[in-house]
């Protein structure tokens, strides 16, 4: 199953960006989250520039309710325990700006937030992704606790479609600030 969701590799974007002091990112109380609100939480945005070091374990899938043919299922469950690292700079200009972008959700529209609060040190998100083929969807509960120089957070995901039936993964994603970033 191929979702295009928050790739599990991308969301330590969120994650970096995720140091708001903002209370819930649905200002205007109308029970949804508009791009322009999720760009207003992250205004606030404020962290440290520098080489930073992002790791993703994926902690367990579950494939109780899947119709997935047993060698992606055996693909999937090999990635368990085994985390991987990305290593990015993060110049003093997107310190300065970080992530609206991407916290607005890609311009395809195939996800949205249901709820977004990155106030107090916390990260509290639900969102909610479609696929570009149809009865493709995905539900992603991030929480989690951030600094300026690092967080950590857990990822809970349930993924479904038509053709493959549902699946659960869990997943922690951390990062530090480990220096100045290299020439």
């Amino acid at each position: 199953m191929k979702m295009q969701t928050v790739s599990i590799l991308a969301l330590p974007l969120l994650a970096l960006a995720a140091c708001s002091g903002g209370g819930g990112a649905d200002k205007d109380g109308d029970g949804k989250i508009s791009k322009e609100e999720v760009a207003r939480e992250a205004e606030s945005i404020k962290f440290s520039p520098g080489e930073w070091e992002n790791k993703v374990e994926m902690l367990d899938v579950d494939f109780a309710k899947s119709k997935m043919p047993p060698q992606l299922q055996d693909a999937m469950k090999q990635q368990v325990g085994k985390p991987q690292a990305v290593k990015n700079c993060l110049t003093k200009e997107q310190a300065s700006k970080p992530g609206a972008d991407f916290l607005a959700g890609a311009d395809s529209g195939e996800c949205a937030y249901k709820t977004l609060d990155l106030s107090d040190g916390k990260v509290n998100a639900v969102i909610a992704c479609k696929g570009k083929q149809p009865g493709q969807q995905g539900d992603i509960k991030l929480t989690g606790t951030y600094t300026a120089t690092s967080y950590d957070m857990q990822m809970d995901m349930v993924m479904s479609s038509k053709e493959f039936g549902s699946m659960t993964m869990k997943a922690k994603n951390s990062g530090k600030r480990i220096g100045e970033c290299k020439a």
